[in-house]
């Protein structure tokens, strides 16, 4: 018969093992629970790394493997945020694979990596796919305001866009083709080539970014738009296009082509009105309204800027513009003309997208500019400087209610897809130079639009993201208190509650 002192070991023991096992198994539970139901939180109060439904989609559309090598130091003030955000991208895609290497510590491998990629910087994000590959610098993931470096402070990151850059890198890997753009030339248009203000060199950078393949097009002398064209821009012509010409661009259109055009109200010579390109009349056909006079909105200053800059705010929920309307992000046009609805084709819809404030109005008086005041032949406010046109969206076919068989009706009765032509029409095209490019809502309009145009409405929206900047400022005072209080006040505070519970002890 065993000793109590034996019963009690065993039944301690027994106790012991027993308690281990259901912990094992507690934490074999929650290992099991979280891996099947698996979810990453952002506690960022600008959820700085909740992927947006556009990156998702991309993401969902990805079909082979991608890999993601971070060339970046770990004390870097972008490191964190990008692994974290790739790190994301990873945990929604299986084809994602996201590989962090310090180019400090593990010299051998970076230089491997370096030869393998013919990276020029170690502070690079690398997405390799086969035999293609896009390589982001670290530059490109911020921006910064440098305004603090002349007292002492070091710069500070104002937007955050990773998001933007490493989804349009995966969407470049992914297609297996890019959209082709024209642009027009020869009628006096904006240059792609062109590094002044005046020029579109930062839209091509901008665009070139979006996985767009661009160049001049001289449609003068042309029968027809190049086959394999996705899009035809007209940015800011000067000079009237020829008939033939505008027929080449109907024919394109009414083929399924796309176009933008971006229209100046350029001062005739001498005075008087607007400079006719030619495209009035033939917009017109299209139920898009060109106005010949000039937009004023004194309710909308923009100081620093002339009478004649204004900005305008996103008019409704049009792909191109619902991002800007939710970010209530405006757009500032330096000089513009009134776009508005006309009388649409047959099966057509036209939508505008931009309009000023109640207060705008469009000037007709070009020849009295310097003193420019609202009349009753002015065309009255808010004012439309920006359309959409295009065919009107199917509507599900009407069915009597006395109709006894609907789905044979419908079958009797086939709908006809209308041909998928679109076209934007913005009454400036300064925005998009390279002097006003960078401003506001200027990037996400144009980026949108082209999206837009060519269908491809996976990255529209994605934008900066606004980094949270948490900082206590403390006076020298209130920093000497706080040090006193944690050198001397807490180590007090622990010798008066050991006397105190000594002193009680010996009563």
């Amino acid at each position: 018969m065993a000793r109590p002192e034996t019963r009690q070991q065993l039944l301690a023991g027994g106790t012991l093992s027993v308690g281990v096992i259901l912990v094992a198994a507690l934490l074999a539970i929650v290992n099991y629970f979280g891996f099947k139901y698996y979810h990453r939180f952002d506690w960022t109060h600008g959820k700085l790394y909740t992927l947006s439904e556009k990156s998702l989609g991309v993401l969902d559309g990805l079909k082979k493997d991608v890999d993601v090598v971070v060339f970046m130091r770990p004390g870097g003030e972008l490191f964190e945020p990008v692994r974290e955000l790739l790190e994301r991208y990873a945990a929604k895609s299986p084809h994602v694979k996201v590989r962090v290497v310090d180019p400090e510590k593990n010299l051998v491998e970076a230089q491997q990596l370096v030869d393998k990629y013919k990276v020029s910087s170690l502070s690079v994000v690398v997405f390799d796919s086969g035999d293609d590959r896009r390589v982001i610098e670290e530059a490109d993931l911020a921006d910064f305001d440098y305004s603090g470096m002349q007292f002492g402070a070091g710069p500070q990151m104002t937007g955050f866009k990773g998001e933007e850059a490493f989804s349009g890198a995966l969407l470049e890997l992914a297609e297996q083709r890019k959209p082709k753009i024209l642009f027009t030339s020869g009628h006096g248009e904006l240059s792609l080539d062109d590094v002044s203000e005046s020029g579109l060199s930062q839209a091509q950078a901008l665009l070139g970014k979006e996985n767009f393949e661009m160049k001049a097009w001289a449609s003068l002398g042309q029968a027809e738009v190049p086959a394999g064209t996705d899009l035809v821009v007209v940015a800011g012509p000067r000079a009237r296009f020829a008939e033939p010409e505008l027929a080449a661009l109907g024919r394109y259109l009414a083929g399924g082509g796309r176009m933008l055009v971006l229209i100046d109200p350029t001062l005739a010579p001498g005075g008087g009105g607007l400079v006719d390109t030619g495209l009035g009349a033939w917009l017109a056909n299209y139920g898009v309204k060109l106005g010949d006079d000039i937009v004023v909105d004194p309710s909308n200053p923009l100081p620093f800027y002339g009478a004649e800059t204004i900005f305008v705010n996103a008019e409704g929920t049009h792909p191109v513009v619902r991002a800007l309307e939710q970010a209530k992000l405006p757009v500032i046009l330096p000089l513009a003309r009134s776009v508005s609805r006309g009388t649409p084709p047959a099966g057509a819809e036209v939508n505008e997208l931009l309009r000023t404030s109640a207060e705008g109005w469009g000037e007709i008086d070009l020849a009295n500019l310097r003193a420019v005041a609202k009349g009753p032949a002015d065309l009255a406010g808010p004012v439309s400087v920006a359309i959409a046109a295009g065919p009107a969206a199917a509507k599900p076919p009407a069915v009597a209610e006395d109709d006894e068989d609907p789905q044979a009706n419908a079958k009797a009765a086939p709908a006809v897809a209308p041909v998928p032509w679109r076209l934007v029409v913005v009454g400036d095209a300064d925005f998009a130079t390279n002097a006003q490019l960078a401003n506001v809502g200027n990037p996400t309009l144009l980026a949108n639009t082209l999206n837009w145009m060519v269908e491809r409405q996976k990255l529209l929206g994605i934008g900066p993201k606004a980094p949270e900047q948490v900082r206590l400022n403390l006076s020298a005072s209130q920093l000497r208190w706080v040090t006193l209080w944690v050198l001397l006040g807490l180590p007090g505070l622990a010798v008066a509650a050991g006397l105190w519970m000594h002193l009680r002890r010996r009563r």
